[in-house]
This record gives structure tokens, sequence and C-alpha cells, in this order.
């Protein structure tokens, strides 16, 4: 019956999780590092990063630049290249 309702308590929070909207992801740079910031709230740096992994919009949260709309295949910059160059030329190949 624990079992049962820990499932239950478990689901429960994902769902509200989803409802809520939480959307979006930190980038990392190249040594798989989170991109850190110091001016909180919207700024320019973040927004440059952002567009790096494929997104419009992005901010400093919790001194770590925070990419609206970012989902899991572009999180290192190179996923995003790697996924920005197929998107963009059929033809390419990654290595």
């Amino acid at each position: 019956m624990k079992f049962v309702l820990f499932g239950m308590i478990v689901t429960l929070f994902t769902l509200i999780g989803s409802i809520r909207g939480d959307s979006g992801n930190y980038p990392t740079n190249y040594y798989g590092h989170k991109y850190s910031c110091t001016i909180l709230g919207e700024n320019k740096y973040c927004r440059d990063i952002c567009k790096l992994h494929g997104v419009y919009y992005g901010y400093c949260y919790n001194s770590r630049c925070w990419c609206e709309n970012l989902p899991d295949k572009d999180v290192t910059i190179f996923d995003a290249v790697e996924n920005y160059c197929k998107k963009n030329n059929p033809n390419f190949k990654a290595n």
C-alpha cells in the first residue's frame, strides 16, 4: 500500500512540473560547464549564449544562464551546432 501511495505522489509531482510549464535548460560550454553570469535577470550575454544554442530568449538565473525552451538535445554546444547544421543542410554528416 505504501508503494502505491509513493507512486501516486511521484506521479502527481511530475504532472505539476509539466503543468507549471518548466521549459528550458542551462546550456553547457565546450568543457561541459554551465555558463556563469553576474548580472541577474535579462542581459545581452545570456541572450547571446542562448542564441548560440538555437533559442532566442534567455536570462541570468542563479548566477547561470538559463535558456527558455532549450530542448535537451541542444544543451551542449556541440549538439546545438550539429543539430543546426543538420537542420540547414540535409547532406550534413557528423563524424
